[in-house]
């Protein structure tokens, strides 16, 4: 499958060689069947849906341009959009609003069965959906013009190593690279390899490591101590974190061997010393997408004190939404939501070593308690989750051993669990020193240690063959 990371590393060396030996003027056009292949792989018929909604938003936004009054930019803007949403509802949600419609008719007295459409998702469906959107917002809003390329404008959405799991790149970086060449950047294809070694690090030796155990101690947690409960809990936080922010340095890495750079999607996000620091640094794509799209075009925060309050609450519902069609993902988004209406803005103030490890660590727990929603089947069974974590944790020998047993399921659990450690313990070295070193004001930069560190590692103890990236689901 084309969401398999080495086969599509292979398929970007191919692209490479042909993309460099091409003229520089006709790389655009490589970058597009290159993506156009990519995308095919998967389903030559959702291929045809995507480009047919690709170039219906490039007709919509040179319309929106072209009209020069209000109603008629908002009609346009109307017509762009809604026909992308009402895709993005079809097969991505409404199997979701079918359940709960029935779910609320019986209750009420009206059993009744939910229609079910059995429809393949089309690949990376929430991210090109919401480029296609910014696009036709910012030339309403005046903040861009209208792509006059139609080819241009496709292969920004398609664009094979960010159609997975995103970044959710806005148009005007990326399509400005595109006019104005693709040339060879010796240093940015060096930083590209940097960042392609960091992610596979993240993906292929902790969260892959870490899967097997997440997965077995959430199918069943009644199973196992309340000390693996609360153990899968925190290791899930560094699966998800490791897988996502993986595959975000690998996209971006392929990026920059192509010549082109992208928005950086992670900043270190559990050195967050509270939740609003946390969503400044995770997903960043996506949180200022909402921000700039979702947030502020409800009002923001020029508004009453109730109505800015809902208006971070139906952000965050609509973040919670974007992620699944469940009701644990909405339970998370409010949980975020509700978070972030206590969360004061305070003046930046120096703290010490100790304050500022509290509030890191209180964060991060509380990070962590959102996951479990976000991981769980169902609301009922995220609230067992906690149950079984709260009422049956202990420490003693027995639920010590039998908490770790689980991570292969005989005598070698224990270096198996300490080999686990030992690369969480890198990251968070590598980590700290991006966040309180001396080159956290620096561009990115792998120094060689980190690198040999990092690319043997993945050789030697990368785990391969398992399942895709945890965010291509959503």
């Amino acid at each position: 499958m084309a969401s398999d990371i080495m086969l599509t590393l292979l398929f970007l060396g191919a692209v490479l060689v042909i993309y460099y030996l091409a003229p520089s003027r006709i790389r655009w056009g490589i970058l597009l069947a290159a993506s156009l292949i990519f995308y095919a792989s998967a389903s030559v018929w959702m291929l045809l849906l995507t480009g047919i909604s690709a170039c219906w938003s490039w007709f919509a936004g040179g319309r929106i341009e072209e009209i020069h009054t209000e109603k008629g930019k908002r009609g346009w803007l109307l017509l762009g959009i809604l026909p992308l949403l009402g895709v993005l509802f079809v097969f991505k949600y409404f199997n979701f609003f079918s359940a709960s419609v029935a779910s609320l008719l019986a209750l009420a007295g009206l059993p009744a069965d939910p229609l079910v459409l059995k429809l393949m998702l089309p690949l990376g469906i929430s991210y090109y959906t919401f480029k296609m959107i910014s696009y036709l917002a910012d030339i309403y809003l005046g903040k861009r013009s209208s792509e006059p390329y139609v080819g241009y404008y496709v292969t920004y959405v398609l664009f094979f190593p960010q159609i997975l799991s995103g970044p959710i790149e806005r148009s005007e970086g990326f399509l400005e690279q595109l006019h104005r060449g693709l040339y060879y950047d010796s240093g940015l294809f060096a930083e590209g390899i940097q960042r392609i070694i960091l992610g596979l690090f993240k993906k292929m030796v902790i969260a892959n490591r870490l899967g097997g155990y997440v997965d077995t101690i959430f199918a069943s947690p009644g199973d196992y101590p309340g000390l693996a409960a609360v153990m899968a809990a925190f290791f899930y936080s560094f699966q998800l974190y490791c897988d996502f922010s993986g595959y975000s340095d690998i996209a971006i890495g392929m990026g920059e061997l192509l010549g082109i750079r992208s928005r950086q999607n992670f900043r270190c996000p559990y050195f967050a010393r509270n939740i609003r620091d946390f969503w400044n640094r995770w997903h960043i794509s996506l949180s200022s997408w909402l921000r700039d799209y979702v947030y502020i075009s409800l009002g923001g925060s020029r508004v009453s004190k109730a109505k800015r309050g809902r208006n971070v609450l139906l952000t965050f519902l609509a973040s919670g939404l974007w992620h699944g069609d469940n009701w644990t993902f909405v339970a998370w988004g409010g949980i975020h939501g509700v978070w972030n209406l206590f969360c004061r803005k305070k003046k930046a103030e120096a703290a010490g070593p100790v304050r500022v490890l509290g509030q890191t660590l209180a964060t991060f727990c509380g990070v962590t308690l959102g996951w479990v929603f976000f991981r769980a089947e169902s609301l009922g069974a995220a609230f067992s989750y906690l149950e079984r974590a709260v009422l049956g944790f202990s420490l003693s020998a027995a639920d010590i051993q039998n908490s770790i047993l689980p991570f292969t399921g005989d005598n070698t659990c224990a270096a198996y669990f300490l080999t686990v450690c030992l690369f969480l313990l890198l990251l968070f070295l590598y980590e700290w020193g991006q966040v309180y070193g001396k080159g956290r004001d620096k561009e990115f930069s792998l120094s060689g240690i980190w690198m040999a560190v990092m690319g043997l590692s993945v050789a030697l103890f990368g785990v391969f063959g398992a399942s895709g990236f945890l965010y291509a689901q959503f």
